[in-house]
């Protein structure tokens, strides 16, 4: 009777993972129709990207792998890495651009970027980049970030989280030095639209002493002529998913640069920043390309290995109070 439930859960297990695929498949499908049917009256410039973000004792690689597209339709590919205190922007004919956005497989050039993990091969005059990193045990979340914002047409950016946390193996060869990322941590999520909101925040970290996940972001959001400022975060702490976003009623009750609170019924999250690195000295921030209108004109920053403070509560009782020395802190906003 044991190994009767057991084929019981495992058939049980195996249809739904059947209709999420459903579902998901009835997503892109409806996604597809809208961009078909809408692009041809109102095209415009626009951009797709995808970042990696891989994770050992001492260092961060963060790569950016996409292209700005033209309103006829031309590519301009690119790839931006982000190493240490250093950054890159390399671009690429649009004949080595291949992208398959069912099963998240990119190839630019030499490089291959997908669900299982990287193949990088660059050299240019100052920098050099070479090796293999696996991805393991990808974290997913429950369901799109976006929530119904998914299916809305014309949105200037639209936000996908593709693993929240996952294990690492493999090494990378760069400016001569290995570097292993074996049982490091990766992340991984991707964006499209016409443009990065004017103003926002971006914040990740999987470091903790506990099991845990956490990204979170605010930003304005131009809507149908008006605006508003809108946030999304999702936590993953002990097997659980906690889930802010405006779709869900969520506010946001503070925004500083060393300092975001976000609150939705009962629950509340409290981020403390400093600016200082696990190492006592100044953070350091990376000037990175962003969209602006589909074109990559606009300098965004970005961080990695600040220190902070993360606090979850519901009502007045504290689920979580965890602290990490590699948070990952995007910014462009007037503080």
């Amino acid at each position: 009777m044991q190994k009767s439930r057991y084929s019981c859960a495992g058939h049980k297990n195996k249809r739904i993972k059947k209709a999420k695929n459903r579902l998901v498949l009835v997503r892109d499908s409806l996604r597809d129709l809208c961009v078909t049917c809408f692009n041809p009256m109102f095209r415009f410039d626009q951009f797709e990207g995808w970042f990696y973000k891989h994770e050992n004792h001492n260092t961060v690689l963060a790569l950016i792998a996409g292209a700005s597209i033209d309103k006829d339709g031309t590519k301009h590919p690119f790839l931006q890495i982000i190493w240490n205190e250093n950054s890159y922007c390399l671009d690429f004919p649009e004949e080595e651009y291949v992208v398959d956005k069912r099963q998240k497989r990119i190839i630019l050039g030499s490089n291959i970027f997908s669900l299982r993990g990287v193949r990088l091969n660059i050299k240019i005059e100052d920098f050099s980049l070479q090796g293999v990193i696996r991805y393991r045990q990808l974290q997913p979340i429950r369901y799109s970030i976006m929530g119904p914002l998914e299916l809305v047409p014309f949105m200037e950016c639209k936000h996908e989280i593709i693993s929240m946390n996952h294990e690492l193996k493999g090494t990378v060869r760069i400016n001569g030095a290995m570097f292993d990322f074996t049982d490091g941590k990766g992340y991984m999520e991707g964006d499209r639209g016409r443009s990065f909101p004017k103003d926002y925040v971006w914040v990740h970290c999987n470091h903790f002493s506990e099991p845990a996940s956490i990204m979170a972001a605010v930003a304005h959001i131009p809507f149908m002529g008006c605006s508003f400022q809108g946030c999304i975060c999702v936590i993953w702490y002990k097997n659980r998913e906690y889930r802010f976003a405006t779709y869900l009623g969520a506010r946001v009750a503070c925004l500083r640069k060393t300092c975001i609170i976000l609150k939705q019924g009962q629950y509340s999250l409290k981020l403390f920043l400093t600016n200082k690195n696990s190492h006592g000295s100044g953070t350091f921030s990376y000037k990175l390309a962003a969209p602006r209108k589909g074109k990559m004109t606009r300098l965004i920053k970005e961080g990695h290995m600040y220190s902070g403070r993360f606090l979850l509560y519901q009502g007045n009782e504290i689920i979580f109070d965890l602290y990490s020395n590699w948070i990952s802190y995007e910014y462009e906003i007037p503080f």
